[in-house]
């Protein structure tokens, strides 16, 4: 499995924000309460994460992401924190796709939500 490239930046900390994965089940009746079950004993949390790029960086990054991971399809390894210190975590990207817009200075925000196993 790859890696996350060593000469990208991390993603910023600032607009992390994370989901756990969704591993009960529930079904609501006309009456009562209602009932809740275990589904999945583990499910990948979802991860809103950005990062700022300079332009040879978003050249690194988009051919990480094209060439290396198939179009944000397979599993990397990735340095996270979801809340337990910086790990390396197996990740992708939700649908394989990712946002990004030029800032001054020709640097650029690209943000994505990845799947994270945790």
């Amino acid at each position: 499995m790859l890696t996350w490239p060593i000469i990208l930046p991390s993603p910023n900390m600032s607009g992390y924000q994370g989901e756990i994965g969704a591993k009960v089940l529930r079904t609501d009746f006309d009456s009562g309460p209602a009932r809740q079950r275990q589904r999945f004993t583990d499910c990948p949390d979802d991860l809103s994460v950005n990062w700022k790029f300079k332009a040879s960086e978003m050249q690194i990054f988009k051919t990480f992401f094209k060439t290396d991971i198939q179009s944000g399809v397979d599993w990397f390894w990735i340095i996270l924190d979801i809340g337990d210190g910086l790990n390396e975590y197996e990740a992708r990207f939700v649908s394989a796709k990712y946002q990004y817009q030029i800032l001054p200075g020709m640097n650029w925000l690209v943000s994505a939500k990845l799947d994270v196993k945790g």
